[in-house]
């Protein structure tokens, strides 16, 4: 056997954090047109802890862990924030008797860790991964007879030798939103309602996926192939040898990093992020009557953040080795269109009592009346934009100086005209070369578009009634009426053999039957 790891924990993880949150609110009538909101929420957002302390942090200055809650460290690694407080404001104003303008803003804390989760304290050592591995590429690590000889690593301030460990900002605070809206309606009859709406929003301190601090920086990275040059390794026989870093020679590049003696150094859970989106809707509704409704509604919009993505919500060993930044140092690389951006979203949905059947228009005889009356139509019409798309380059050839991720160079625009993208080709391949090693791809985060969707589903419905309020529901439901299935997302990776081409897709047409008994 050439190499061997196992995760293992000498007990059960048990992290906890509780939130205490105060409002008051009230509503104020300033005349008999206008209503005004006020509110305020005080949120504090205890930081987590371990019930038995199994946690350490990694000290930036001394280069060793920290064990919470030992040798007078907090049992916490996050400090308290007092002062989280969230505002709320609210007005509505009747302008004539159609016509309606209300305004509003608020402020929202959410978890300490910025989104999905709020324990932020690193599990390692008291979850860890050993491993044995050859040590020549020769020399097998264990014969399969005899098994490994792996040991716990001992929790000392120097358990993370040679390996990945998390430090912890504990200054930073909590995640939060603040969102604001404006709108206006106006009463065209009795039952529709035409309405324009813009709403925004403002995420701080939102998760982010896991960087490292244990990089090169870009002009260390340009000194280029003398940073693989091997020398003799000053930590050789102190770094265990089941590290990569335990060898007798190690490369420059290793020795030029700000911690030469781990792997990756990764800010724990390190909510930095942020989101920008801002939205215009315009819609029409029409309550039910004279059996229609419907609901008309476009949006045009736009969602730019510098992470779509967070850390990983599981407790880890340690930090990943292939985090999805281009330079942990630059942060501004990764500010682009979220993968969750629409530009533009149309939906449509309608309620119609079909006129012929008991007390509707038309009342049809005999066995045709049997049949086609009291039908109910139902049917969701979507339209949206395609979402932004990450490239990469299948090689990282500067993962051996702490990049996490190499995109290519951007030589030309990646976007195809409408009449000539296929599954085969959904964006210009040829607008992306290969960034060589000791460089930065000049591509942006998410530089191209997938396909946009669309769908409409139909539904026909019956219900017959029966004896003692009993009914009988009949069904007829056509989803993607038109069979336009939903194509997946392009193959991103510059020098995969199907970069640019789409291989998924979702369902075809799908024609549904059913048939209830409501009791």
């Amino acid at each position: 056997m050439q190499t061997f790891s196992i995760d293992i924990q000498r007990q059960e993880i048990r992290n906890r954090a509780h939130i205490q949150e105060y409002f008051v609110q009230d509503d104020w009538k300033l005349s008999d047109r206008v209503t005004l909101n006020l509110g305020a929420r005080y949120t504090l957002n205890f930081p987590s802890t371990e019930t038995n302390d199994q946690s350490a942090v990694f000290n930036l200055q001394t280069q060793q862990l920290d064990y919470l809650g030992q040798n007078g460290n907090p049992r916490s690694a996050r400090q308290l924030h007092t002062l989280d407080f969230g505002p709320r404001v609210g007005v509505v104003a009747r302008v004539t008797g159609k016509t309606i303008v209300s305004s509003g803003y608020g402020l929202v804390w959410i978890e300490q860790a910025g989104i999905t989760t709020p324990f932020t304290t690193p599990a390692f050592p008291f979850l860890q991964t050993v491993s044995q591995r050859t040590l020549d590429n020769v020399t097998p690590a264990f014969a399969l007879a005899s098994g490994p000889s792996v040991t716990p690593i001992p929790l000392t301030p120097t358990a993370g030798l040679g390996q990945g460990v998390f430090a912890v900002d504990a200054g930073l605070g909590s995640g939060y939103v603040q969102q604001w809206n404006a709108s206006l309606q106006r009463e065209l009859n009795a039952s529709t309602v035409l309405e324009v709406a813009y709403v925004g929003s403002h995420i701080v301190h939102v998760g982010i996926p896991d960087t490292n601090l244990n990089q090169l920086t870009v002009n260390q990275l340009a000194r280029g192939p003398a940073l693989l040059q091997r020398v003799p390794n000053p930590y050789f026989g102190i770094i265990p040898q089941s590290s990569s870093l335990g060898d007798p020679t190690i490369p420059i590049a290793q020795l030029m990093k700000p911690y030469p003696e781990y792997t990756t150094v990764s800010l724990y859970r390190n909510n930095v992020g942020t989101t920008a989106f801002n939205g215009l809707t315009i819609g029409l509704r029409q309550r039910f009557s004279r059996g229609l409704s419907y609901s008309i509604s476009y949006t045009r919009s736009k969602l730019v953040d510098d992470a779509s993505s967070v850390f990983d919500a599981s407790i880890l060993t340690g930090p990943i080795a292939n985090y999805p930044v281009a330079d942990s140092f630059n942060r501004s690389l990764e500010r682009d269109y979220s993968t969750g951006d629409m530009p533009h979203v149309f939906v449509s949905s309608l309620v119609w009592d079909l006129p012929a059947g008991v007390s509707r228009a038309h009342r049809l005889p005999g066995v045709l009346g049997a049949i086609a009356s009291d039908w109910t139509a139902t049917m969701i019409v979507t339209l949206q934009s395609g979402t932004p798309v990450a490239v990469t380059q299948a090689t990282n050839f500067n993962a051996f100086a702490g990049f996490g991720v190499q995109r290519p160079n951007l030589i030309a625009d990646p976007t195809l005209p409408a009449d000539q993208r296929t599954p085969n080709q959904w964006f210009n391949t040829a607008a992306f070369a290969v960034a060589p090693q000791f460089a930065i791809g000049s591509s942006s985060r998410n530089p191209v578009r997938g396909p946009s969707y669309r769908d409409v589903d139909l539904a026909l419905i019956r219900r017959v009634p029966l004896q003692r309020g009993a009914a009988l529901e009949a069904r007829i439901e056509v989803f993607n009426l038109l069979n336009t299935p939903a194509l997946g997302a392009p193959n991103a990776v510059l020098g995969a053999a199907n970069f640019g081409t789409i291989t998924t897709a979702g369902d075809p047409r799908v024609i549904q039957l059913a048939l209830k008994c409501l009791f």
